[in-house]
C-alpha cells in the first residue's frame, strides 16, 4: 500500500513537472510572438521575422497549446516579407528586395495564402523593371542589357522589355542584337515605337551607303526602312538606288512618293531629273520631256535640260 502511495505520488510530481515545463514554454513562445509583433510596429523586419520564426518553431513542440501561435506566425511571416520588400524597393535597393520578395513567394505558399503569393509574385517584375530602367537612365546600357534579361525570365511578355533591350544594343553600336530585339518586341504587340527604331536603323545605313555610292545597300537598306515605317527619306534614298540599279519603275515609284509628301522639298528639281532619266531609259520621252522643261529655268539643269528638249529629244 505504501509503495502504491509513493508511484502515486512520483507520478502526480511527473505530471506537475510537464505541466508546468509546458506552461514556461508556452511563456517563451509567446514572449518571442509579441516580441515579433514589436519589432513589425518598428518596422525592423529581420527581427520581426526571426521572433515570429522562433515562437512557430517552438510552439509546434507544444500540441494543441501551441497551435494558435503556430497559425498566427505562419500567417504573418509571409507578409512580413512582403512589406520588408516593398520597402526596400522604394529605397531602389532591387537585389535585396527581389530576395525577401522571392521568401515571400515560397513562405505564402506553404501557409496557404494565395494573395500574398500574388502580390509578391507580380510585384518581383516590376521591382527588376524599375532597377533596369535606372540603369538604362544613368547610360549604362551594357548593365541595363543584363537587368532586362532578368526581367524577361519572368515577365517574358512584356514587350517594353525588349524595346529598351533593342535601344540599350543600338547605342552599344549592336545592330544584330537591336533589330531582334525589337522584332521580339513587335512580335509582342508593340506596333509602333519598335517598328519605328528598326525603321530608323536602315534609315541609317542607307544614308551612310550613299556616301559611298554602294546602291545596292542603299536600295535594300531603303527599302527594309520603308516597309517598317514608310517615310520621305526612306522613299527618296530608296529612289536614287534603285535608279542607280536601273529598276526604273520602283525609282519612279519612289520619286513620286517623296515628292507627294514633301513638295517644297529644296532638292525637287534633282528629284525631277532623276525622274526624267528613269522615263528616258524606259523609252518614254513625252514623260521625260515633261520633267526636262521644269528643269530649264533652274541654273544647275539648265544646260543639260535645254540639251535633252531642243536637241536629243525634240521635245514639243
Amino acid at each position: 500500500m505504501k509503495r502504491i502511495k509513493t508511484l502515486l505520488a512520483i507520478c502526480a510530481i511527473s505530471i506537475f513537472s510537464i505541466t508546468a515545463v509546458n506552461a514556461q514554454d508556452i511563456a517563451a513562445a509567446t514572449e518571442l510572438y509579441n516580441n515579433g509583433a514589436k519589432m513589425l510596429g518598428e518596422k525592423n523586419y529581420t527581427a520581426a521575422i526571426e521572433s515570429f520564426s522562433k515562437a512557430m518553431k517552438m510552439a509546434e513542440g507544444l500540441g494543441e497549446e501551441g497551435a494558435t501561435i503556430v497559425k498566427d506566425s505562419k500567417g504573418i511571416i509571409p507578409k512580413i516579407y512582403l512589406a520588408f520588400g516593398q520597402d526596400l524597393a522604394s529605397q531602389k535597393k532591387v537585389d535585396e528586395s527581389i530576395a525577401q520578395l522571392k521568401l515571400a513567394v515560397e513562405a505564402s505558399k506553404a501557409a496557404g495564402l494565395a494573395d500574398v503569393e500574388k502580390s509578391a509574385t507580380e510585384l518581383i517584375p516590376q521591382v527588376l523593371m524599375v532597377g533596369a530602367n535606372d540603369l538604362f537612365a544613368a547610360e549604362k546600357y551594357a548593365e541595363a542589357i543584363a537587368s532586362y534579361k532578368k526581367v524577361a525570365e519572368v515577365d517574358a511578355n512584356n514587350a517594353k522589355i525588349y524595346f529598351y533591350t533593342g535601344v540599350s544594343e543600338s547605342r552599344l553600336g549592336n545592330e544584330a542584337g537591336a533589330i531582334a530585339a525589337f522584332e521580339k518586341a513587335i512580335s509582342l504587340g508593340d506596333k509602333e515605337d519598335s517598328p519605328k527604331q528598326i525603321s530608323n536603323i536602315y534609315l541609317k545605313k542607307a544614308a551612310n551607303a550613299i556616301k559611298t555610292k554602294n546602291y545596292a545597300d542603299v536600295y535594300a537598306s531603303a527599302k527594309k526602312s520603308n516597309e517598317y515605317v514608310a517615310s520621305s527619306q526612306a522613299a527618296k534614298l530608296l529612289g536614287i538606288g534603285a535608279f542607280n540599279l536601273k529598276k526604273y519603275d520602283e525609282a519612279i515609284a519612289a520619286i513620286d512618293s517623296y515628292i507627294s509628301l514633301e513638295p517644297a522639298a529644296k532638292d525637287k528639281n534633282g528629284m525631277f531629273y532623276y525622274l526624267a532619266q528613269a522615263y528616258e531609259a524606259k523609252k518614254n520621252p513625252a514623260k521625260a520631256c515633261g520633267y526636262y522643261k521644269q528643269l530649264m529655268a533652274d541654273p544647275t539643269y539648265k544646260q543639260i535640260a535645254e540639251y535633252k528638249v531642243k536637241t536629243e529629244l525634240k521635245c514639243k
